[in-house]
């Protein structure tokens, strides 16, 4: 409906008003109004606003002469006649003022928030995506984040999981916020990931700084104290947050961190534990360690990510483990403690 139909509505309905409060209103006048109001629900709507909005101002210093308990009290018919004129014209000015208060709300009323777009991934899968500024993201395994552009900022929220961002320079700042950390970038390529405890940054490409902590967060433009507490990255640095403190910053090789986008999961001296927690991100069959001094050795190579039993298989070439299989399970047990 247009703003016109609205004001010609609540001017009709300001007229039947009028009309319904006339002492010689008969029920011709009121079958006809009956007729207009149950036409369109609109008609009805526009009556009650006026209705509700005249009620109040009867009996104010606002009311029109003859307004309110002076309508009985006509002493002429000539009187009545002239008293409606003058009401009806308060009336309509009424609506005007109701048409023009509507107007005013919508204009003043602040923009809504641009709506989040969400995306997401199941366990093993990943997925492209392109924003609307043509920044490129990929979302490794089990990822969900949602993504909102206004106009003075660029704004990824990491709920979890892991994602590959390449940003198309721009001048609204691209921030990424994960776990009470914020990763700020104006066009480069870097990764987060957002664990169970930790977040960590790794820099690809380019610059960016990475605020852990979430005080004074949430504008698009860093104050200086900000600016103080963010770490500015290098390529190849790996930033790990935990709570919301710095935990780690070192140098790692960006073709072995990215190695997932090929499917594959490259370890280089990581413990069993890690390892089998890295790989379990990836498939609905989970591998299970539960020997500590086991959990503690340590491998290196390169494995399919979602391939849970060439895992497993390749560990018992190299390790003195068998497995037990419970369910959707595999467990990685001492080969000494297996007994059937």
């Amino acid at each position: 409906m247009t703003k016109e139909d609205t004001a010609s509505r609540l001017k009709i309905a300001a007229h039947w008003y009028a009309e319904l409060r006339e002492p010689d209103a008969d029920d011709r006048t009121w079958d006809a109004f009956r007729a207009w109001e149950g036409s369109d629900p609109a008609n009805r709507a526009a009556f009650r606003q006026v209705e509700a909005s005249l009620s109040l101002l009867e009996g104010s210093s606002l009311a029109a002469p003859g307004a309110g308990n002076g309508y009985a009290a006509s002493a002429t018919q000539s009187a009545a006649r002239k008293t409606a004129r003058v009401r009806l014209y308060w009336l309509t000015g009424i609506a005007a003022v109701l048409m023009l208060a509507l107007v005013s709300v919508v204009a003043l009323s602040p923009p809504a928030a641009p709506a989040a777009q969400v995306y997401a991934t199941a366990i093993g899968d990943t997925r492209d995506v392109t924003l609307e500024d043509g920044s490129q993201v990929t979302l490794n395994t089990d990822t969900e984040l949602a993504v909102t552009y206004s106009r003075t900022e660029r704004r990824i929220q990491l709920a979890h999981g892991q994602a590959l961002f390449s940003v198309m320079k721009g001048t609204r700042p691209f921030i990424v916020a994960a776990g009470g950390s914020e990763t700020r970038a104006l066009g480069t390529m870097f990764e987060v990931y957002r664990g169970p405890e930790d977040v960590s940054v790794t820099l690809v490409e380019g610059s960016v700084s990475v605020l852990p902590e979430t005080a004074g967060q949430g504008s698009a433009a860093p104050d200086v104290d900000e600016e103080k507490a963010a770490t500015v990255l290098v390529p190849g640095d790996r930033l790990v947050l935990r709570g919301g403190a710095i935990a780690s910053l070192t140098q790692v090789d960006t073709s072995e961190a990215l190695a997932w986008q090929g499917g594959i999961l490259q370890f280089r001296d990581v413990t069993l534990g890690e390892a089998i927690a890295e790989l379990n991100r990836y498939s609905e069959t989970k591998l299970r360690v539960d020997d500590p001094a086991l959990a503690e050795e340590h491998l290196s190579g390169a494995f399919p990510a979602g391939d849970q039993d060439m895992f497993a298989e390749t560990l018992r070439l190299y390790l003195p483990v068998e497995l037990r299989r419970t369910g959707e399970a595999i467990l990685v047990i001492p080969a000494a403690h297996h007994a059937d």
